[in-house]
């Protein structure tokens, strides 16, 4: 009965991330110096990369690994496959720590906006 606020809320997340995109690189380029541009962007394509690749998959991870109910366990007692999920779990997990993902750069960005002192 909560799918529809759901998707409400999932889809103006979706449509804010993708519009803070052109932004934050225009933010870029009016901040740093001309020579620097190119190293800058360099920079930010590197560290988006990092971020989406290196954390998001392992903290994925652990939260389907936590939303595991019943393990196949082999005879000599080590974990295998996941036989069956919780899924309203794997959904919480899942959303809170994209939300909390999304809350953490939203702190980021306004201390961004307070800190910054024009050239």
């Amino acid at each position: 009965k909560l799918l529809p606020l759901f998707l409400t809320f999932f889809f103006f997340a979706v449509v804010f991330t993708f519009m803070a995109v052109t932004p934050t690189t225009v933010a870029i380029l009016r901040c740093v110096p001309d020579k620097q541009r190119s190293f800058a962007l360099g920079v930010q394509s590197v560290f988006l990369r990092l971020l989406g690749t290196i954390p998001g998959p392992i903290l994925f991870g652990v939260a389907i690994d936590n939303s595991c109910s019943l393990w196949d366990i082999n005879e000599c007692k080590t974990k295998g496959a996941c036989w069956v999920y919780d899924n309203e779990r794997m959904a919480y997990l899942l959303m809170g720590i994209s939300a909390i993902c999304k809350i953490i750069t939203i702190i980021f960005v306004i201390v961004a906006v307070c800190l910054y002192k024009p050239p």
